[in-house]
């Protein structure tokens, strides 16, 4: 019977740790799905104003037509060209955010509805009766050091799985960092041959085909880079350490990039910025992963000497 006790709390608790777990991550990634609707609004009223502006430049009117003649009329059209460009490119981001977000809730919600989580609470209040009735009719000290062995040991146990799943989106993150790093690179040479070797219309097009194929990498990383994010925290609800990443310098692709661009060696320095502050992020990633190994292998000695406390007790 004492077996059989300790063996449905410890499905219980585990069944109540994940449950637990999923409203955590559900409760963030609604908030955050919010947020990313209402930036997504904003910039598409911004998109909606910068292309008026470029349409109204373009109609008939003497003052357009003084500026035509004064020369202004098209470094003005370039600069709402420009404005335009960067104001789109800023949408596009946040729409994909959206869209990730809005699968991410919806995951979430699917895992929430499990049918074995549903009565969790319930069952958890049956089993803590049940447990106290047979306690007050078989209790030991024996009893007692078994039934603490066996909650370190679902807490243990909890933490190793929290830490393997933070691990793995901890190495995604390094991958997708690495290929935004790497896409960067190349951009940072042909911006190096195009603003100083006078590469031509060529490179040019080339350096922005480059620099174009980092968006979806870049907001990869960003991706990836939260859910890292998410997983560190439900380790530290086991855990007394605390696993920060810090992107006070991370951006977004496009405010690095289409930020006002009107020479060359602004893009080349802004590439070259964008590198540093992804390798900087990378740099935290790898030492948050060194601390995950050394929490791990802590966990797994503390299993271990769980596990003969209890051959020990139950042999003698």
């Amino acid at each position: 019977m004492r077996a059989d006790i300790h063996e449905r709390q410890m499905e219980l608790t585990m069944l109540r740790n994940e449950r637990n777990r999923v409203k955590r991550r559900f409760d963030g990634a609604e908030a955050q799905y919010k947020e990313a609707v209402q930036l997504r609004d904003r910039l598409h009223r911004q998109l909606t104003k910068e292309q008026q502006d470029v349409v109204k430049l373009g109609k008939f009117s003497f003052a357009n037509k003084l500026k035509e003649w004064t020369g202004k009329w098209d470094v003005q059209m370039e600069k709402e060209m420009n404005e335009v460009v960067e104001a789109e490119l800023k949408y596009n981001e946040a729409e994909k955010t959206v869209t990730d977000l809005e699968a991410e809730v919806g995951r979430l919600r699917e895992q929430m509805n499990r049918e074995d989580f549903l009565y969790i609470d319930e069952d958890w209040a049956d089993f803590l009766k049940e447990k106290e009735a047979w306690i007050r009719q078989n209790d030991s000290v024996a009893n007692s050091t078994l039934q603490k062995i066996a909650d370190d040991r679902v807490r243990v146990r909890s933490l190793v799985r929290e830490i393997d799943e933070a691990y793995e989106a901890g190495d995604k993150a390094m991958r997708t960092l690495d290929a935004a790093l790497d896409k960067l690179g190349n951009a940072e040479g042909l911006s190096m041959w195009d603003t100083f070797l006078g590469g031509g219309l060529i490179v040019s097009a080339m350096k922005y085909s480059e620099m174009n194929s980092s968006d979806d990498l870049v907001h990869r990383a960003q991706r990836a880079l939260r859910h890292y994010e998410t997983e560190l925290m439900d380790v530290q609800n086991f855990a007394s350490e605390s696993f920060n990443v810090n992107q006070r310098d991370f951006f977004t692709f496009t405010d690095i990039f289409f930020d006002n661009i009107f020479s060359d060696w602004a893009v080349h320095s802004r590439i070259t910025d964008a590198k540093s502050k992804l390798n900087v992020v990378l740099r935290d990633v790898r030492r948050v992963q060194d601390q995950l190994r050394r929490k791990r292998d802590e966990a797994m000695e503390e299993l271990n000497r769980l596990d003969q406390q209890e051959k020990d007790i139950i042999v003698s």
